[in-house]
Protein backbone atom coordinates (compact mmCIF):
# COMPACT_ATOMS: atom_id res chain seq x y z
CA UNK A 1 0.00 0.00 0.00
CA UNK A 2 1.69 3.23 -1.28
CA UNK A 3 -0.07 6.41 -0.06
CA UNK A 4 -0.36 9.02 -1.91
CA UNK A 5 -1.51 12.16 0.53
CA UNK A 6 -2.83 12.21 3.65
CA UNK A 7 -5.02 9.70 5.91
CA UNK A 8 -7.78 10.40 7.46
CA UNK A 9 -9.42 8.23 10.51
CA UNK A 10 -13.06 8.83 11.63
CA UNK A 11 -12.87 9.42 15.42
CA UNK A 12 -15.62 8.29 17.64
CA UNK A 13 -14.07 7.93 21.37
CA UNK A 14 -14.48 4.18 20.79
CA UNK A 15 -11.50 1.65 21.55
CA UNK A 16 -12.04 0.54 17.65
CA UNK A 17 -11.20 4.23 15.96
CA UNK A 18 -8.44 5.05 18.92
CA UNK A 19 -6.91 1.80 17.81
CA UNK A 20 -7.27 2.88 14.20
CA UNK A 21 -6.02 5.91 14.58
CA UNK A 22 -2.65 4.38 16.24
CA UNK A 23 -2.44 1.75 13.01
CA UNK A 24 -2.74 4.59 10.45
CA UNK A 25 0.15 6.85 12.41
CA UNK A 26 2.23 3.56 12.03
CA UNK A 27 1.86 3.46 7.98
CA UNK A 28 2.49 6.94 7.84
CA UNK A 29 6.26 6.87 8.90
CA UNK A 30 8.08 8.31 6.37
CA UNK A 31 5.39 9.34 3.69
CA UNK A 32 5.63 12.69 5.01
CA UNK A 33 1.59 13.03 5.01
CA UNK A 34 0.25 14.01 8.10
CA UNK A 35 -2.65 12.03 9.88
CA UNK A 36 -5.93 13.68 9.83
CA UNK A 37 -8.29 12.99 12.78
CA UNK A 38 -12.27 13.70 12.24
CA UNK A 39 -14.75 13.55 15.07
CA UNK A 40 -18.36 14.06 13.65
CA UNK A 41 -21.40 15.44 16.21
CA UNK A 42 -24.65 14.68 14.93
CA UNK A 43 -26.90 15.69 17.56
CA UNK A 44 -30.29 14.09 18.29
CA UNK A 45 -32.17 17.21 18.40
CA UNK A 46 -30.31 20.14 16.47
CA UNK A 47 -32.53 22.70 17.99
CA UNK A 48 -32.10 21.51 21.92
CA UNK A 49 -28.42 20.10 21.92
CA UNK A 50 -25.73 22.30 23.11
CA UNK A 51 -23.55 22.42 19.83
CA UNK A 52 -20.47 24.66 21.49
CA UNK A 53 -20.70 22.11 24.84
CA UNK A 54 -21.03 18.95 21.87
CA UNK A 55 -17.99 20.60 20.05
CA UNK A 56 -15.99 21.11 23.16
CA UNK A 57 -16.28 17.61 23.99
CA UNK A 58 -15.53 16.64 20.43
CA UNK A 59 -11.93 18.82 20.72
CA UNK A 60 -10.92 17.23 24.22
CA UNK A 61 -11.41 14.23 22.70
CA UNK A 62 -9.20 14.59 19.85
CA UNK A 63 -6.81 16.27 22.05
CA UNK A 64 -6.24 13.14 24.40
CA UNK A 65 -5.90 11.09 21.39
CA UNK A 66 -3.71 13.38 19.70
CA UNK A 67 -1.09 13.25 22.77
CA UNK A 68 -1.30 9.65 23.04
CA UNK A 69 -0.17 9.43 19.61
CA UNK A 70 1.96 11.21 19.76
CA UNK A 71 3.64 9.88 22.96
CA UNK A 72 3.65 6.13 20.63
CA UNK A 73 5.02 7.82 18.20
CA UNK A 74 7.85 9.72 20.09
CA UNK A 75 8.62 5.93 21.98
CA UNK A 76 9.41 3.73 18.39
CA UNK A 77 12.89 2.51 18.31
CA UNK A 78 13.70 4.67 15.75
CA UNK A 79 12.74 7.48 17.16
CA UNK A 80 9.55 10.04 16.36
CA UNK A 81 8.37 10.11 12.88
CA UNK A 82 7.43 13.74 12.89
CA UNK A 83 4.08 13.07 11.06
CA UNK A 84 1.66 15.63 11.41
CA UNK A 85 -1.38 15.22 13.47
CA UNK A 86 -4.32 17.68 12.86
CA UNK A 87 -7.84 17.63 14.01
CA UNK A 88 -11.20 18.88 13.12
CA UNK A 89 -14.52 18.58 14.71
CA UNK A 90 -17.45 18.82 12.46
CA UNK A 91 -21.17 18.93 12.66
CA UNK A 92 -22.88 16.59 10.57
CA UNK A 93 -23.66 12.91 9.30
CA UNK A 94 -20.86 11.03 9.82
CA UNK A 95 -21.38 9.11 6.28
CA UNK A 96 -21.21 12.50 4.38
CA UNK A 97 -18.62 13.99 6.17
CA UNK A 98 -16.00 11.42 6.29
CA UNK A 99 -17.47 10.74 2.74
CA UNK A 100 -16.14 14.21 1.86
CA UNK A 101 -12.68 14.24 3.51
CA UNK A 102 -11.90 10.81 1.26
CA UNK A 103 -12.40 12.68 -1.92
CA UNK A 104 -8.63 12.97 -2.34
CA UNK A 105 -7.48 10.94 0.91
CA UNK A 106 -4.54 9.01 0.59
CA UNK A 107 -6.77 6.46 2.79
CA UNK A 108 -9.92 6.23 5.07
CA UNK A 109 -9.65 4.05 8.15
CA UNK A 110 -12.19 3.08 9.84
CA UNK A 111 -12.85 1.11 13.55
CA UNK A 112 -14.55 -1.84 12.59
CA UNK A 113 -17.55 -0.46 15.07
CA UNK A 114 -18.13 2.22 17.02
CA UNK A 115 -18.51 3.78 20.60
CA UNK A 116 -21.95 1.88 20.81
CA UNK A 117 -21.07 -1.60 20.00
CA UNK A 118 -18.73 -2.33 22.94
CA UNK A 119 -17.15 -5.87 22.28
CA UNK A 120 -19.62 -6.31 19.33
CA UNK A 121 -18.36 -8.54 16.45
CA UNK A 122 -21.06 -6.80 14.70
CA UNK A 123 -19.78 -4.10 11.77
CA UNK A 124 -20.88 -0.52 12.86
CA UNK A 125 -23.58 1.06 9.87
CA UNK A 126 -20.55 3.78 9.08
CA UNK A 127 -18.13 1.20 8.45
CA UNK A 128 -20.05 -1.21 6.37
CA UNK A 129 -21.86 1.64 4.37
CA UNK A 130 -19.10 4.03 3.70
CA UNK A 131 -16.48 1.92 1.91
CA UNK A 132 -19.47 1.76 -1.23
CA UNK A 133 -19.28 5.67 -1.10
CA UNK A 134 -15.93 6.86 -0.71
CA UNK A 135 -13.82 7.79 -3.88
CA UNK A 136 -10.42 6.35 -1.89
CA UNK A 137 -9.11 2.94 -0.56
CA UNK A 138 -10.60 2.22 2.71
CA UNK A 139 -9.23 0.55 5.88
CA UNK A 140 -11.77 -1.24 8.23
CA UNK A 141 -9.77 -1.70 11.36
CA UNK A 142 -10.36 -4.72 13.98
CA UNK A 143 -8.47 -5.07 16.77
CA UNK A 144 -6.87 -8.09 16.85
CA UNK A 145 -5.04 -10.08 20.28
CA UNK A 146 -2.72 -7.34 20.52
CA UNK A 147 -3.30 -3.71 20.42
CA UNK A 148 -1.66 -0.62 18.33
CA UNK A 149 -0.51 0.77 21.45
CA UNK A 150 1.32 -1.69 23.32
CA UNK A 151 5.21 -0.67 23.84
CA UNK A 152 6.63 -0.06 20.57
CA UNK A 153 9.79 -1.46 21.63
CA UNK A 154 7.96 -4.97 21.27
CA UNK A 155 5.69 -4.54 18.56
CA UNK A 156 7.29 -1.51 16.37
CA UNK A 157 4.61 -2.54 13.92
CA UNK A 158 1.48 -3.87 14.06
CA UNK A 159 0.93 -6.75 16.21
CA UNK A 160 0.95 -9.65 14.07
CA UNK A 161 -1.18 -13.06 13.94
CA UNK A 162 0.76 -14.32 12.06
CA UNK A 163 -1.37 -15.39 8.68
CA UNK A 164 0.08 -12.57 6.68
CA UNK A 165 -1.66 -10.85 3.96
CA UNK A 166 -4.30 -12.10 2.36
CA UNK A 167 -5.92 -10.87 -1.29
CA UNK A 168 -8.73 -12.40 -3.42
CA UNK A 169 -7.47 -12.83 -6.72
CA UNK A 170 -9.02 -13.17 -10.03
CA UNK A 171 -8.88 -12.24 -13.65
CA UNK A 172 -10.43 -8.41 -13.06
CA UNK A 173 -8.01 -4.79 -13.53
CA UNK A 174 -9.35 -4.40 -9.74
CA UNK A 175 -7.91 -7.58 -8.38
CA UNK A 176 -4.79 -6.79 -10.04
CA UNK A 177 -4.52 -3.10 -8.48
CA UNK A 178 -5.39 -4.60 -4.97
CA UNK A 179 -2.85 -7.00 -5.45
CA UNK A 180 -0.25 -4.71 -5.58
CA UNK A 181 -1.12 -3.06 -2.66
CA UNK A 182 -1.24 -5.90 -0.67
CA UNK A 183 2.21 -6.96 -1.34
CA UNK A 184 3.48 -3.39 -1.13
CA UNK A 185 1.32 -3.20 2.35
CA UNK A 186 3.56 -7.23 3.19
CA UNK A 187 6.64 -6.00 1.97
CA UNK A 188 6.69 -3.08 4.30
CA UNK A 189 5.58 -4.83 7.44
CA UNK A 190 7.66 -7.90 6.71
CA UNK A 191 4.66 -10.28 6.17
CA UNK A 192 3.58 -13.13 3.49
CA UNK A 193 1.51 -12.40 0.69
CA UNK A 194 -0.97 -15.46 0.22
CA UNK A 195 -2.67 -15.12 -3.27
CA UNK A 196 -6.03 -16.40 -2.72
CA UNK A 197 -7.81 -18.44 -5.75
CA UNK A 198 -11.36 -19.38 -5.62
CA UNK A 199 -11.49 -22.31 -8.40
CA UNK A 200 -15.08 -23.19 -8.50
CA UNK A 201 -15.60 -19.19 -9.58
CA UNK A 202 -13.80 -19.71 -12.20
CA UNK A 203 -14.71 -21.76 -16.03
CA UNK A 204 -11.09 -23.40 -16.62
CA UNK A 205 -8.56 -24.54 -13.89
CA UNK A 206 -5.48 -25.05 -16.11
CA UNK A 207 -6.04 -21.46 -17.48
CA UNK A 208 -6.68 -19.93 -14.28
CA UNK A 209 -3.70 -21.90 -12.53
CA UNK A 210 -1.07 -20.43 -15.02
CA UNK A 211 -3.07 -16.73 -14.91
CA UNK A 212 -2.54 -16.88 -10.67
CA UNK A 213 1.15 -18.25 -11.55
CA UNK A 214 1.68 -15.53 -14.10
CA UNK A 215 0.40 -12.55 -11.29
CA UNK A 216 2.90 -14.16 -9.06
CA UNK A 217 5.66 -13.87 -10.91
CA UNK A 218 4.34 -10.33 -12.06
CA UNK A 219 4.70 -9.06 -8.10
CA UNK A 220 7.67 -10.90 -7.40
CA UNK A 221 9.23 -8.58 -9.92
CA UNK A 222 7.69 -5.29 -8.55
CA UNK A 223 8.64 -6.54 -5.17
CA UNK A 224 12.15 -7.80 -4.83
CA UNK A 225 12.51 -9.79 -1.66
CA UNK A 226 8.19 -10.65 -1.58
CA UNK A 227 7.22 -13.45 0.39
CA UNK A 228 4.14 -15.45 -1.76
CA UNK A 229 2.42 -17.91 -2.85
CA UNK A 230 -0.78 -18.78 -4.52
CA UNK A 231 -3.39 -21.23 -3.28
CA UNK A 232 -6.25 -22.96 -5.04
CA UNK A 233 -9.17 -23.33 -2.79
CA UNK A 234 -12.83 -24.89 -3.72
CA UNK A 235 -15.28 -22.73 -2.95
CA UNK A 236 -17.41 -20.20 -3.13
CA UNK A 237 -15.03 -16.41 -2.88
CA UNK A 238 -16.28 -15.02 -0.33
CA UNK A 239 -16.74 -17.79 2.46
CA UNK A 240 -12.98 -18.44 1.27
CA UNK A 241 -12.06 -14.81 2.10
CA UNK A 242 -13.82 -14.85 5.51
CA UNK A 243 -12.12 -18.60 6.58
CA UNK A 244 -8.61 -16.94 5.47
CA UNK A 245 -9.73 -13.57 7.50
CA UNK A 246 -9.74 -15.81 10.71
CA UNK A 247 -5.74 -15.75 11.37
CA UNK A 248 -4.80 -13.01 8.58
CA UNK A 249 -3.08 -9.83 9.46
CA UNK A 250 -5.06 -8.12 6.91
CA UNK A 251 -7.21 -9.21 4.04
CA UNK A 252 -7.37 -6.85 0.95
CA UNK A 253 -10.03 -6.57 -1.94
CA UNK A 254 -10.79 -4.67 -5.08
CA UNK A 255 -13.81 -2.83 -5.30
CA UNK A 256 -15.65 -1.15 -8.04
CA UNK A 257 -16.18 2.70 -8.21
CA UNK A 258 -19.57 3.67 -10.03
CA UNK A 259 -19.75 7.17 -8.46
CA UNK A 260 -19.70 8.46 -4.97
CA UNK A 261 -23.48 8.36 -3.90
CA UNK A 262 -24.35 4.72 -5.87
CA UNK A 263 -25.54 1.68 -3.89
CA UNK A 264 -22.84 0.72 -1.95
CA UNK A 265 -23.77 -3.00 -2.91
CA UNK A 266 -23.70 -1.87 -6.64
CA UNK A 267 -19.73 -0.74 -6.04
CA UNK A 268 -18.64 -3.45 -3.63
CA UNK A 269 -20.14 -6.36 -5.53
CA UNK A 270 -21.35 -9.13 -3.40
CA UNK A 271 -18.50 -10.77 -2.44
CA UNK A 272 -16.81 -7.93 -0.88
CA UNK A 273 -19.86 -6.94 0.71
CA UNK A 274 -20.38 -9.88 2.42
CA UNK A 275 -16.48 -10.20 3.55
CA UNK A 276 -16.61 -6.67 5.18
CA UNK A 277 -19.85 -8.07 7.16
CA UNK A 278 -17.91 -10.91 8.54
CA UNK A 279 -14.36 -10.84 8.08
CA UNK A 280 -12.72 -11.48 11.58
CA UNK A 281 -9.44 -9.25 10.58
CA UNK A 282 -8.97 -5.86 9.25
CA UNK A 283 -10.30 -5.18 5.65
CA UNK A 284 -8.78 -2.82 3.12
CA UNK A 285 -10.93 -2.32 0.06
CA UNK A 286 -9.22 -0.90 -3.06
CA UNK A 287 -10.58 1.20 -5.87
CA UNK A 288 -9.22 0.71 -9.75
CA UNK A 289 -6.71 3.02 -10.17
CA UNK A 290 -5.05 3.83 -13.32
CA UNK A 291 -1.33 1.96 -12.50
CA UNK A 292 1.55 2.07 -15.11
CA UNK A 293 2.57 -1.46 -13.46
CA UNK A 294 -0.75 -3.16 -14.57
CA UNK A 295 0.67 -3.02 -18.07
CA UNK A 296 2.89 -5.67 -17.10
CA UNK A 297 0.74 -7.88 -15.90
CA UNK A 298 -0.23 -10.90 -18.60
CA UNK A 299 -3.37 -9.97 -20.39
CA UNK A 300 -6.55 -10.93 -18.67
CA UNK A 301 -8.25 -12.49 -21.80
Amino acid sequence: MELTGDVFVGIDGSMQSDEAAAWALKELRGTGHALRLVHVITPAHLEIDDETELRQAGEELLTSLSSRLSELDAAHPEGASGTEIRTEVVVGDAGEVLSDRAYDAGLLVLGHHGAGQVNSRRIGTVSFGLPGHALSAVLVHTAGAGREFDDPAAHPVHPAPGGGVVVGLDTSEYAGVAALDAASFAVRNGLPLRLLVGIDALSERTLAERKAQGDLAWLREEFPGLEAEVEFLPGEPAALLIQASATADLLVMGKRGLGQFEAMTSQLGRTSSAVLSAALSSVLLVPYRRDPRLRKREPRD
